[in-house]
């Protein structure tokens, strides 16, 4: 009886094993799928601009560069602000102060001054005041102005539906191809995701730094400095791999 027992339990402890080991690849059934990409695309009109502008200048006396330089700021803030530019979008925290050398073949060095800069940027919700804003900045003595970024207030949003397009085209794609195989379009198996913003082209940047230098005096700053907003883009990428059910 002893015996009896010891091997059903042998045989019962070696059932376990063999069912708790993973199926071979060869008895696994083969997955059926298809890898699709999507794309997506929303463009709007922007509603604002974030301007960045530094001045610069170097001076043997410290104290002198940062009267310079503060003198300029003020000013050039208290001309913004006339325009209806709201403190709160203002900024004028960054501030760096440089000892700059002028360094021989001999090896020798002669101290120049310190380089003051300090940085401002503005956020403009009227674009109708972007060439007025940059117009004051040149009057001001501001020395280095950043090209305005474009953006919208529904960023957040038209990405949203950017990826919502991707994702509508994706399997929009898939479904064509399980169609023309002949097979059933299952779910999502994987799916990774991407999204981006595209400023205006190019040529509308150009097009303002040429005009910028122009002797006429047009009755706003827009069209002194020839600029147009034209649309912004938040586009979205996906890749998906679908399962095929066979009919």
């Amino acid at each position: 009886m002893r015996s009896i027992t010891a091997s059903a339990a042998l045989l019962n402890c070696v059932f376990l094993v063999a069912h708790s080991l993973p199926l071979s690849a060869d008895s696994l059934p083969d997955r059926r799928s298809v890898n699709v990409s999507g794309r997506g695309e929303v463009a709007t009109t922007p509603d604002r601009a974030r301007i960045s502008m530094q001045v610069e200048t170097t001076k043997l006396d410290l104290r002198a560069a940062q009267d310079q330089v503060s003198r300029i700021v003020r000013d050039y803030l208290a001309s913004v602000k006339a325009l209806g530019i709201a403190e709160a979008d203002i900024s004028t925290a960054g501030l760096s102060i440089q000892p700059q050398y002028e360094y021989s073949a001999k090896g020798g060095r002669k101290f120049l001054g310190y380089q003051l800069t300090r940085g401002i940027e503005i956020v403009v919700r009227d674009l109708d005041k972007i060439g007025d804003v940059l117009l004051k900045a040149t009057t001001a003595g501001i020395n280095k102005v950043s090209d305005p970024q474009l953006e919208s207030s529904k960023a957040e949003a038209l990405t949203r539906e950017a990826l919502a397009k991707a994702a509508e085209d994706a399997r929009a794609k898939a479904k064509v191809l399980s169609d023309a195989l002949g097979v059933k379009l299952g779910t999502v198996h994987t799916l990774n995701a991407n999204a981006e913003y595209m400023p205006p082209p190019m040529a509308q940047k150009a097009r303002f730094s040429v005009m910028a230098s122009a002797d006429a005096a047009p009755e706003s700053g827009n069209e002194a400095l020839g600029f147009s907003a034209g649309q912004i883009r938040y586009s979205a990428s996906v890749n998906a791999d679908f399962d095929l059910i066979a009919p």
